[in-house]
């Protein structure tokens, strides 16, 4: 079920679109993927919802002041539709975004699915919890390792550094796609292939140590 609801989360407000069209003949064949019972364009946008997403390990007593408002606001509306964030996933100034996106695409989820959108009242209480309890990370907590430098430099231009265990090998490469697209829409000079390739293997290398 979570899964489904990832997939009708990532087609969003397109859904009613494709909704008032004949779907295409490749869509609605025989071709399914991995035997969900979906045919194989539903299969890879459930794939790529299912990318970058948080953790399947944290739990309700992990989160900092568990007891808090906050944290029960997290808990109640987060795991609607995936795994339990955590306040330390993101940087303070990443989190008023994140959250936006993540309201605006529970907005468009059709009322079947029973996703429950949180109050105004609701969203300023989690965003406060989740910016004061958010990813802190200076230059010298960051794992060593070749390509950490250039980590620094090109990452702190835009944000409080991330810390690189906070995905996996698998995801970093796309997490750090989304990252040069901001740069690109941002006007921030892009990084040369070198400097690219020191990033991900050092992101992904610190990820296993």
């Amino acid at each position: 079920m979570r899964g489904l609801v990832m997939l009708a989360v990532m087609v969003g407000v397109v859904g009613s679109l494709a909704a008032c069209r004949p779907a295409p003949q490749a869509a609605v064949d025989s071709t399914t993927g991995g035997g969900h019972g979906l045919n194989r364009q539903d299969e890879l946008l459930l794939a790529a919802a299912n990318i970058a997403l948080p953790p399947p390990n944290v739990t309700a007593a992990d989160l900092p002041e568990p007891n808090s408002n906050g944290a029960q606001l997290v808990v109640q509306y987060c795991v609607q539709c995936h795994n339990l964030p955590t306040p330390g996933m993101h940087s303070a100034t990443d989190w008023p975004s994140i959250t936006r996106r993540m309201w605006l695409r529970m907005e468009w989820l059709p009322p079947m699915l029973g996703v429950k959108v949180p109050t105004m009242a609701e969203r300023f209480a989690m965003l406060d919890y989740l910016t004061a309890n958010a990813l802190r990370v200076s230059a010298a907590n960051l794992p060593p390792g070749r390509g950490r430098e250039t980590f620094e430099l090109a990452c702190s231009r835009c944000h409080a550094l991330p810390d690189p265990r906070v995905h996996s090998p698998a995801d970093w490469p796309t997490v750090f796609s989304r990252m040069q697209q901001n740069m690109e829409r941002m006007k921030v000079a892009p990084l040369t292939r070198s400097q690219t390739t020191d990033i991900l293997l050092y992101l992904q290398s610190s990820v296993r140590q």
